[in-house]
């Protein structure tokens, strides 16, 4: 069964409907163990913005603290890193469809599918969403395992923006399918606390050669949370231990953004994965022979420390066999061990950091 409605004010956080509720399917036995059902939104517009009936909107999108965080404080607030700052954020730009302040280091909305669905799941009045998180929910009150699954179960996700409608915009403008949302009840074990699962998955859809350059910058995104289950509700925004969101697209490589939310000093980091163009500016910061696009960047900002440091590496895998490992033990190379390797970006330790200076950071991250 698919259940449909329109979504006639975006700003989400106070999300109005128009004469309905989302009903729910889902509760006959036949999927009281995965309760997805088809949802199927038609919204005024995709665009996120903070309103004067909804505030805080733009608070909850992923970026809200990394793409101000970043901004050089005191000392570092040099005409260097603020080139270097002003070109991570337009890069960022690119995939979470920001329109930036006018002086750059914030925005004022955001147009992507992530943001979108999270502002969804956490206004609720999607009836079948907030079963979803009833059942997670009652299965956490129970101690017992439980999953709903959105691909499993064949259920069809799709949002349509109204406004790109009349507009006659490319098809990934105005229509977004989801391919996946889950939520995953992990019990407690051994000495694991129990932990609640959710991943989003989007793929823009495919069109003909002729339309492929009207189309978003946006080919995919996959992201994972991860809850405590004992704080995870089935009503307004649940707050992360941990996420992470890949996002790939059409003409600027990709972008990963992990985030630590739990960890006693709280971080978020951004990987750049462009090597076939170049996003940043690393010339006052590498040898003359170094490579302009490296194919691994990491830009970490600390909010404990106000700090933000980046790394780079070149044509280095991220794990290698382990050194202590002796060959002759294992019947090939590729049964040997692999251990995270220390000159890829990804794991350099602080003192490899190209340059780093000091940041603005976020207060409620600190």
């Amino acid at each position: 069964m698919r259940h449909s409605c329109l979504f006639v004010a975006i700003s989400l956080a106070l999300l109005t409907l128009s004469g309905c509720r989302v009903e729910s399917g889902g509760s006959d036995d036949s999927s009281a163990f995965n309760p997805a059902d088809d949802v199927d939104l038609t919204f005024r517009t995709f665009e996120l913005a903070d309103t004067e009936q909804a505030p805080d909107t733009l608070s909850f999108t992923r970026f809200s603290d990394f793409y101000p965080g970043i901004e050089p404080a005191g000392n570092d607030d040099t005409a260097g890193n603020q080139e270097l700052v002003e070109s991570i954020r337009r890069h960022i730009d690119q995939f979470i469809g920001a329109q930036p302040t006018d002086d750059g280091k914030a925005y004022t909305r955001a147009r992507n599918p992530l943001d979108l669905m999270n502002q969804v799941i956490s206004v609720g009045r999607v009836d079948n969403f907030d079963e979803g998180r009833r059942y997670i929910r009652e299965r956490i009150a129970s101690g017992e395992a439980g999953n709903y699954n959105t691909r499993s179960a064949g259920a069809i996700i799709r949002f349509t923006d109204q406004d790109a409608v009349a507009n006659q915009e490319a098809l990934n403008n105005r229509q977004w399918f989801y391919q996946t949302l889950d939520w995953r009840y992990q019990p407690p074990a051994e000495n694991l606390d129990g932990k609640v699962y959710r991943v989003i998955q989007y793929v823009a859809r495919n069109v003909e050669e002729t339309e492929r350059e009207q189309q978003p910058q946006l080919l995919s995104l996959l992201s994972g949370s991860r809850f405590n289950a004992n704080e995870f509700s089935n009503l307004g925004y649940n707050q992360p231990e941990f996420a992470t969101v890949d996002y790939v697209s059409r003409s600027y490589g990709g972008i990963e953004l992990r985030q630590e939310f739990a960890a006693e000093a709280q971080k978020d980091t951004l990987y750049i994965k462009s090597p076939d163009q170049q996003i940043l500016d690393l010339s006052s910061y590498q040898s003359a022979d170094a490579d302009p696009s490296p194919d691994c960047i990491r830009v970490e900002l600390n909010y404990a420390m106000s700090e933000v440091r980046l790394y780079t590496s070149n044509n280095e895998p991220a794990r290698v066999p382990d050194p202590q490992a002796d060959p002759v033990d294992y019947p090939t190379e590729e049964d040997i061990p692999r251990v995270p390797n220390e000159n890829n970006c990804t794991y350099q330790p602080e003192d490899q950091a190209i340059t780093f200076w000091s940041a603005e950071s976020a207060a409620n991250r600190q």
